[in-house]
Order: C-alpha cells, then structure tokens, then sequence
C-alpha cells in the first residue's frame, strides 16, 4: 500500500508537488486502453481519431459519473463541495463511470453517424484494461477492501490505512466506545492505545481478486473480437462478465453496506412488511447493479444472437464516415463483406 509514490519539492518555496498512486495508476490505465483500442481501429482500417475522440469523451465521463455515484452513494451533508474534485484521492465507484461514460460515447457515435455496435466492439477490451489499472490505484490507496479471512493469502493492512480504520471503528463500537469517535472525541488518543494493543484481523486482498478478474476479463474480450458473429458482441460481454464477476466478488469485500435488494426492503419497509423485509437477502448497491446490468446484457445478446439485419453482421465493415480527415482509405476487402 503505497498512496503516495512521491513528493518534489519547489525550489525556494515549502511547497511540493505531490504524486497520489491512484491517479497515476489511473492515468497509466488511460493511456493503456486509448492504445490498445487505437491499435485495433488500424488493423480493422479505420481511423484512429475516432478512438482518440472517444477515450476523450470516456474520460470526462467517466470521471465525473464514477465520482457523482460515489458521492450520491457514501451523501454527507457536512462533506464540503470541494471533496467532489478530489478524485486524486480515490472515491470513483466503476458502475458510474461506465454508465456515464457508455452515454456520452454512443450519442457522439449516434450523432456522427457511425456505427455504435462497431465501435463499442473496438473499445469493450480497453474498458476491462483500465479497469485493471484502477484496481492497481486501490491497491495502492487501500480502498475497496476485503472482508475477515482465514485464507493463508489474507494480510493485515498497516495502521491508519482504510481497511485498518474501518475494522478499528468496528471494534470501538463493539466496545460500545463509538462516542469517542464524534467530533470533540479523543479520535488520536483512541487510536493511538489501539495501535499499540489492538490487532487487525486478516482480510481477503480484494483489490488484487479484481485486479487479476480485470486481466482476464480483458484476455477473454481480445480473444473474443476475432471470432464475434454480430457487432455489439464485445461490449455486451464485457457488461455480462464484469456484472457477474462483479457480484461475486462483491461477497468477499466489506466496504459497502449490505441493505438492498433491488429497493425491496425499502418498499416492504413502508408497507409494515418488516419481518418480510427482514427475511429477504441484503446486498450491496452494486451487487444490485450487477443484476440488472447482467439481467441486459443477456437479453440483449439473445435479441443480437437472432438479429438478421446486415450492418449487425461481424462481416461487415463500415466505411469511413463523411467528415473523418485522414489521409488514409479503406481497401475494398474492408469496404465489402462477404455474406456467411
């Protein structure tokens, strides 16, 4: 766990400029993806720009959707505003920047007139790549972390780390010392006797779990492309793949509450169903998304599958759109497609 990989100091002020392990690794994982998603556009003969344009738009979107669900998600009305632009930090739940990000992606694609199916195809193994690196910056930061473990892999995380804190506020209030840790508690003199007597109970390195899901997701995805029989395959399952992946791993990992299943709680909560409400499974808000989002996915390749429409066909290669300057054209093996 390393949040910080360096600081450089400014010559002739007590300034630094500091290097947070999370967005390098994000960075990197940007850079990543934008060439490898560009390398296939060429080996299909298309251009590049259009992958450059959309990692453009994927990044703001999903920066900005990854960061507004986390906010949504974890709400304290005593957070002040400015903690939403400190994404260098962490804080960037995946499931809103996929979201937002897919968004902006497919109504530039619409609007230009390309073929969203194609591109997202092009794209999908870039998704899982970066993912891979996010889960590198959690590595280093700390976050996501795993639940209690038995397993010999598990590990104790440093004091004053994440999981450290979130197991430490678990044990205060199992021993009913909760108040301590309230504003005007004696937070560092609590924390400072724990570390001293006080053992973190080994975890489960989910972020190295979801780091090595990410690699494989994304091999699967690249030897996927090449033997696709409908465009939009790819992303498809990707969504399919990180959804289910997602929801188990979501069972080893303890930093989210578990108090949903789809709203249902909620809902029988209001009608004074408690005990029916009581009964049902919880779980976590992404393990809800994960259902949903793999509930699609699988009915849109069953709805894709059985499509007979021709630009569907992985046969069939688009043409350049009107507007794209390059420098470069389309043979006519790529231009025309044979019919299968």
């Amino acid at each position: 766990m390393r949040p910080i990989l360096f600081r450089i100091p400014l010559p002739g002020t007590d300034h630094t400029i500091t290097l947070y392990g999370y967005g390098a690794m994000l960075c990197l994982g940007f850079l990543a993806a934008i060439l490898v998603a560009a390398r296939r556009a060429k080996r299909l003969n298309q251009p590049p720009e259009i992958v450059y344009n959309i990692a453009l738009l994927s990044f703001f979107g999903g920066v900005l959707g990854a960061r507004a669900f986390h906010v949504i998600q974890y709400w304290n009305p005593s957070t002040s505003g400015w903690e939403f632009f400190r994404i260098w930090e962490g804080g960037l739940t995946y499931y809103g920047g996929l979201g937002l990000a897919t968004a902006a992606v497919v109504s530039y694609l619409w609007l230009t007139r390309l073929p969203v199916l194609y591109w997202l195809d092009i794209t999908a193994p870039s998704l899982a790549l970066g993912l891979a690196f996010g889960r590198m910056g959690c590595t280093l930061r700390g976050c996501c972390w795993g639940d209690v473990a038995t397993v010999p892999w598990a590990f104790a995380w440093p004091v004053g780390t994440l999981p450290w804190q979130h197991f430490a506020d678990q044990h205060l209030a199992a021993q009913g010392l909760m108040p301590m840790l309230a504003p005007g508690g004696q937070l560092g003199a609590a924390m400072g006797s724990m570390a001293a007597v006080w053992h973190m109970p080994p975890i489960h390195p989910s972020q190295l779990y979801s780091l090595v899901n990410a690699l494989l997701v994304f091999l699967v995805l690249q030897l996927g492309f090449m033997r696709k029989r409908r465009h939009g395959q790819v992303f498809l399952a990707f969504v399919l793949l990180y959804a289910v992946s997602r929801f188990l791993l979501e069972f080893i990992r303890a930093d989210e509450a578990e108090a949903y299943l789809m709203g249902l709680p909620t809902l029988l909560g209001w009608l004074g169903l408690r005990e029916a409400a009581a009964a049902l499974p919880h779980l976590t808000i992404s393990q809800n998304l994960a259902m949903a989002a793999a509930v699609a996915a699988a009915i849109a390749l069953a709805a894709l599958r059985r499509s007979e429409r021709r630009a569907w066909r992985a046969d069939y290669q688009p043409t350049w759109p009107t507007g794209v300057r390059t420098d470069r054209q389309p043979s006519s093996k790529h231009r025309k497609g044979k019919r299968r």
